[in-house]
């Protein structure tokens, strides 16, 4: 393959958008920048920290974030996991599962009105031993900031389709 396609061509002058990479176009070194960035409110994180049920005094303590933080609200490390991750959906759209995560860092707090942007690496490819429609793949993924400050880090194994296989054919994309 020449390089990644965002649509396939149906009919003349009809396309249909194309949902992630399949096994076989992955390759070990290949690094992927997932975009658009993501920028963090004050909502944001109110909200998260009410459907977390977040009593942490870096949630709902002013005080304590003057304090500790200089009076800027920090963003819960969850939210940020949790963006990031979804960050990279649309590379990593045609997960089977997700099989283990680890190395989870948090360097530099994020802060309300930080932007972050994240990139993947391939450091790992191979076949399912036990699934031949689908392969694991390792990356490893990190997110900075608009100051190029490194604020999320972590690896994960991913089992994915491979190509004409799965749900993604019958359903056209």
């Amino acid at each position: 393959m020449s390089g990644f396609y965002s649509h396939r061509k149906l009919a003349e002058n009809v396309y249909i958008e194309i949902a992630g990479v399949e096994h076989e176009d992955f390759a070990v070194g290949q690094v992927f920048e997932h975009r658009p960035g993501r920028t963090f409110t004050a909502e944001d994180s109110r909200l998260h920290a009410l459907r977390g049920a977040d009593l942490s005094p870096r949630a709902v303590d002013a005080v304590y974030n003057e304090k500790v933080y200089g009076g800027e609200q920090v963003v819960s490390e969850t939210l940020v996991l949790g963006v990031v991750t979804a960050l990279t959906t649309k590379t990593f759209n045609k997960v089977v599962a997700n099989l283990g995560w680890g190395q989870v860092r948090f360097p530099t707090p994020v802060r309300v009105g930080d932007t972050i942007y994240a990139e993947s690496e391939i450091v790992g490819k191979r076949e399912s031993a036990s699934r031949p429609t689908q392969g694991i793949l390792h990356i490893r993924t990190r997110a900075v900031n608009q100051r190029g400050e490194e604020v999320c880090s972590f690896e994960r194994r991913l089992l994915v389709y491979k190509r004409g296989l799965g749900p993604y054919e019958a359903a056209g994309y």
